[in-house]
């Protein structure tokens, strides 16, 4: 033998012995898909259920077995592992498109990288692969390595293997596939996430024209029969058993964690992967949900997400209706929130010296708007206005357009649109309809807005995953709660005042307290022409929002407490019943006085509306209600010997029907004057 052979051969058992490998296969180890658990270490089946189901090389159908071996691998029953013809195509076709095009592993060679090896790009490595494949075509039939082949690759979509592939894509088990969906799942394994059908259809489609052209070159099938199957429609759909548990929530963990650790380490690496969701909460979510649009049309859509006050942790996450139908997460999805918006901007009002009893009319009332005509806010129902003034704490309960717009032009949309920041909000609009929700904004933002308001004005960033580890216990990550002052704790007491009269008789929620059971704050929304419908509230523990509407922005034509309410109600009262009711904690210099409605100013015995109303430091109103506190009672009738005007009785002069003195005019309590663009003085509007 040549001295440069020799000198070759010593160098590879050098490489394969130092290497540290036996010449023998290793022990077969199966793929392991990574493991999801929920915050109480239960597995969240879905990721890791179903993943991979092994069946034989007989129930493998024969146009699959074709479709793949006339595109992997053509001359599969012709070689000894190695395709020494296809090493040389593939070369020329990488050298004329200057990239890699084609490569020229064979099946032998991906099955023994798959089940033995990485994805490390080495010369050890690619060496160990030689060895392996030339042990797996001496121990193992061709049938018997085209099984393995099959049922190891990955398809996409958390499915390892024809069978589950199948189940995945068409909804049926793999003996029950057609030519035409054999062709389409035969063209997966060369780039999963490229030519994934639910997210690329057309990719998936041009790929499978591409195995229909190898099957007829290879004489699998006729150029006639190739046109035929390529019109054959592909209805895509998954098996019942690929939702799973909490399955929007689980597509979003793994699209994160393929990002971060691909594929391959996800779908087979056997990762654990300890997240921040709840089990309990989840299930409950999802029949809330389920209950909530049982009798509505069938293309109405919801999406809710709940977090943990204290830590931002998402506990409950429902993306739409129906996973298997759509998986659109619509936790994600940009709607219009309407008045649900509101708090932020009274919040801002609070931190400006306002408090709950200043007053502001509801009337008629147009702002200018530079090369716009004037804009004309309205209230939602019958009448657009209800002429009269309201204190901020009705104006809230009520959900009062015209009084929130007003407050808005005189704190300053701008300031406004910039405050919103302090809540996780970018790029809202300073639009004088800025509280009625012009800007789009997504559930899981609403949720943490409010959050923001249960936990004393500390603003946590919503977060998903606790811990990442690999199959050996090696921690790949941590997560802890991101948290930051958003308002003063006194600032966001106040606010949850105003959002628990929303829950109480009067407020647009009232409704809905009877079914959470528990002290509570929330706000109802609807966009306008009704397309879209909000609830979103807290218990001092939980916060939660709530989605309804159409993806094709079609009108729900109902309102946010009738639609999306009985949803976050459902919700709350069950998945609260872990924790003991509570009052929302004061803080230190808060005070609570009961104030008249009508007047803004601390309520008599005699005022007919009253709330209670929380302020801070010294800032409630420095009088008693004078509208009512003056009470004149009837005097007994005068003897007739007593009347001054005689005793004849036709003789006197009619008394006016109504004696009652005259009411005092309404109040005008005082307001600081840096409000806005001008003094947010009281107009009186009505009567009261």
């Amino acid at each position: 033998m040549p001295r440069k052979g020799l000198v070759g051969i010593y160098i590879l058992i050098f490489v394969v012995v130092s290497s540290g490998f036996s010449l023998q296969l290793p022990t077969f180890q199966v793929p392991q898909p990574s493991v999801i658990y929920d915050a109480n270490g239960k597995v969240i089946r879905g990721l890791s259920e179903e993943n991979q189901i092994v069946i034989s090389f007989d129930e493998i159908p024969d146009s699959f077995k074709k479709a793949i071996i006339a595109v992997e691998d053509k001359n599969f029953y012709r070689h000894h592992g190695v395709d020494m013809a296809g090493i040389l195509r593939a070369l020329i076709a990488d050298l004329k498109a200057r990239q890699v095009v084609a490569g020229g592993s064979t099946i032998t060679q991906q099955t023994a990288k798959t089940l033995y090896l990485t994805n490390e790009r080495t010369l050890t490595r690619k060496i160990k692969e030689l060895w392996y494949t030339a042990i797996l075509e001496r121990r193992y039939s061709k049938d018997e390595i085209l099984a393995l082949y099959c049922n190891s690759i990955y398809f996409g979509q958390g499915a390892t293997g024809i069978e589950v592939a199948s189940r995945t894509f068409f909804g049926k088990s793999a003996n029950q596939l057609t030519v035409a969906e054999s062709a389409l799942l035969a063209g997966l394994p060369n780039y999963p996430s490229g030519y994934d059908p639910y997210e690329y259809p057309q990719r998936a489609k041009e790929r499978q024209a591409v195995v229909l052209e190898r099957m007829v070159a290879e004489g699998y099938i006729t150029a006639a029969e190739s046109k035929n199957i390529a019109k054959t429609p592909l209805i895509y759909k998954r098996a019942v058993f690929s939702s799973g548990d909490a399955p929007y929530f689980v597509a979003m963990i793994k699209q994160y964690l393929i990002e971060q650790y691909g594929e391959k380490m996800v779908f087979q690496g056997g990762m654990k992967v300890y997240t921040t969701l709840d089990l309990t909460m989840q299930r409950t979510a999802e029949r809330a949900i389920s209950d909530g649009l049982k009798n509505r049309p069938a293309g109405m859509q919801s999406a809710l997400v709940a977090l943990d006050v204290g830590s931002g942790q998402i506990r409950a996450l429902v993306g739409g209706r129906d996973f298997a139908s759509s998986s659109y997460n619509r936790v994600f999805a940009k709607r219009q929130p309407g008045s649900t918006f509101k708090p932020f901007m009274y919040s801002l009002a609070i931190s400006s010296g306002w408090t709950e009893a200043d007053m502001i009319p509801c009337k008629e009332v147009e702002f200018a708007v530079a090369g716009s005509p004037p804009y004309k806010p309205t209230d939602y129902g019958d009448e657009p206005y209800h002429w009269r003034d309201f204190t901020l704490k009705e104006a809230v309960m009520k959900s009062d357009n015209v009084v929130a717009v007003t407050l808005n032009e005189r704190l300053g949309p701008a300031r406004v649109a910039r405050y919103t920041q302090n809540f996780g909000f970018s790029d809202i609009k300073p639009v004088l309809s800025l509280p009625l929700g012009s800007t789009e904004v997504t559930p899981l933002q609403m949720a943490a807005g409010y959050a923001a308001f249960a936990n004393k004005g500390l603003y946590s960033t919503p977060y998903s995953i606790v811990r990442v580890q690999n199959a050996g216990g090696k921690v790949l990550e941590e997560h802890r709660p991101q948290q930051k002052r958003a308002v003063s704790a006194e600032n966001a007491y106040i606010v949850t005042d105003m959002l628990t009269g929303v829950m109480q008789s009067g407020g647009t929620g009232s409704h809905l307290k009877a079914t959470v059971g528990r002290p509570c704050a929330g706000k109802t929304g609807t966009t306008d022409e009704f397309k879209d419908a909000w609830f979103v509230g807290y218990t001092p523990y939980l916060c939660c929002a709530v989605w309804v509407g159409y993806d094709d922005n079609r009108q729900v034509n109902q309102a946010g407490g009738v639609l999306a309410g009985p949803i976050w109600a459902g919700f709350m009262g069950k998945a609260s019943a872990a924790f003991q009711p509570t009052d929302f904690p004061v803080p230190a210099g808060i005070k609570r006085l009961n104030i008249c409605m009508d007047s803004g100013l601390v309520a008599a015995e005699s005022c007919p509306r009253t709330v209670s109303m929380a302020f801070i430091g010294n800032s409630e109103p420095g009088q008693i209600c004078y509208w009512h506190q003056y009470s004149f009672p009837e005097l007994p009738d005068l003897p007739d010997w007593l009347n001054p005007g005689g005793t004849d009785e036709e003789e006197q002069p009619e008394a006016p029907e109504d004696q009652s003195p005259a009411q005092p005019p309404a109040a005008q309590p005082a307001v600081p004057d840096s409000h806005g663009s001008g003094p947010a003085v009281a107009v009186p509007g009505g009567s009261g």
